[in-house]
């Protein structure tokens, strides 16, 4: 696979070899997971042998000094880090941080009143959310260079995964003993390194300006006491860019969704009027009784899945179905496969959120499995039902049209190494007329926007 996109290669195999695929990488045996019930019998049953990375040797090691949680290998350092979060990103946490969101959502709505380009405001919405929590970083505008700083410290990690000279190295260990002029990856990857090094530790100081935040309690908390700065800056830092890009990910698919097929934004507009009314926001007490919404959403995690391929690794020799896997063997839950199964979601390319509510045993895992889950799911979700929700009541969503013309949405315009996201496209997002801009121009004027007291409630909520 060295060189080529792996899913296309591994989504081949499976149509012609079944839901569990065995290949060799290199010296080290593979196994490639097409089954959501396969995966959910051996990572999260068996997560306790399951829940390993693979090595990444210049990705981790090299790029990131072996302190990013999402490729870092199962053990007691990893498991400090997940003490150190948990609390964090618990269900209490989660309620705790809606007065952000709430505020953030609305500004997003004033600015897509008059915005020429909707992503640079959900763009700026997915990274002030992230960067207040982590930081106390507020994004004030669509003009911050911020997004394009953290979209390309993500491009950096994870273009290092999965280029050509990372997979050789990563396959034969030995190469990186060559002499410095036989590396050509070595400059590019030091370079690389400095950077986002100096990005999490630079956001690290300012934390300490901000009246509550990630960082702070990371530093208060037992686990925290246990390790260094740096592992504390790499740690925040993970979940800030996680955070921003699943967030910023799922919410242009849905947008491109509703381009694609305005006959399901009728009905979520539809269930919205109904439910919330004319007179003010959807808010997240309204969430339980939007099933369309959130099968909206459900549907896009199907339809591209942010993270379609995670690796995991075997601590343990293990058996499964006349499979033998020796300790080491890199397991892959193929997401993608899952999700587009055809004996379990027909017609899998098509977008379609109905099948959500048509069949409420449909399962669908977005986050990970086992012990990797990925621990901000629930954060996440919140922020693209807020926001989704919010856009979709107040804006009708179409085509722009130039000289007569829509110009073309690319229906699977993703990229991606592992991590996938929607690439950019053009929509146009108009008002639903002027009871729906009082109502939006309203409930921001109204909005406590002081980030500094919005946090300092979030910190003494938190202590209390």
């Amino acid at each position: 696979m060295v060189g080529r996109r792996p899913l296309e290669i591994l989504r081949k195999w499976h149509q012609e070899h079944g839901p569990i695929v065995s290949f060799w990488y290199g010296t080290t045996p593979a196994l490639s997971i097409g089954s959501y019930d396969i995966a959910h019998q051996l990572l999260n049953k068996r997560s306790s042998i399951y829940s390993s990375r693979p090595r990444f040797f210049i990705a981790s090691e090299k790029m990131t000094n072996g302190l990013t949680t999402l490729l870092m290998p199962y053990g007691k350092k990893l498991q400090n880090q997940q003490r150190m979060i948990t609390p964090m990103l618990d269900s209490r946490a989660l309620r705790q941080y809606r007065t952000l969101e709430d505020m953030e959502s609305k500004q997003t709505l004033v600015e897509l009143l008059s915005a020429e380009d909707f992503d640079k405001s959900i763009t700026r919405y997915a990274g002030s959310v992230i960067m207040s929590l982590a930081y106390g970083i507020r994004l004030q505008d669509m003009e911050s260079e911020m997004p394009a700083k953290l979209l390309d410290l993500n491009t950096k990690i994870f273009e290092a995964m999965t280029s050509t000279y990372s997979n050789l190295v990563d396959l034969f260990p030995a190469l990186n003993s060559l002499p410095p002029w036989l590396k050509p990856w070595e400059k590019p990857v030091q370079t690389a390194e400095r950077f986002i090094t100096d990005f999490h530790m630079e956001n690290m100081a300012t934390a300490q300006s901000s009246p509550w935040n990630w960082v702070q309690e990371a530093m208060a908390s037992k686990p925290g006491s246990q390790i260094s700065d740096k592992e504390i800056a790499y740690v925040i830092g993970t979940l800030q860019q996680g955070g921003f890009e699943i967030t910023l990910a799922v919410v242009r698919l849905v947008i491109k969704a509703m381009v694609l097929f305005p006959n399901f934004l009728e009905k979520a507009q539809e269930e919205l009027d109904r439910v919330v009314g004319p007179d003010r926001l959807p808010s997240f007490d309204d969430q339980a009784q939007l099933p369309y919404v959130n099968a909206l959403i459900t549907e896009a995690l199907r339809w591209q899945p942010p993270a379609p391929v995670i690796p995991h690794a075997t601590t343990e020799d293990d058996e499964y179905m006349g499979y033998r896997f020796s300790k080491g063997t890199v397991i892959i839950p193929n997401v993608t496969a899952m999700c587009r199964d055809p004996a379990v979601f027909p017609d899998p390319h098509r977008y379609n959120p109905e099948r959500w509510l048509e069949d409420a045993g449909l399962q669908h895992n977005a986050f990970g499995f086992g012990r990797r889950t990925c621990p901000g799911g629930g954060l996440g979700m919140n922020m693209i039902f807020i926001l989704v929700a919010r856009v979709l009541w107040g804006y009708d969503v179409t085509y722009v049209y130039r000289d007569g013309k829509a110009v073309d949405v690319d229906p699977m315009g993703e990229k991606f190494p592992f991590a996938s996201l929607t690439m950019p496209f053009q929509a146009s997002l108009i008002v639903r007329g002027p009871e729906k801009r009082e109502v939006i121009e309203r409930e921001w004027a109204a909005s406590g926007k002081d980030t500094n007291e919005i946090l300092a409630g979030i910190g003494a909520s938190r202590s209390g």
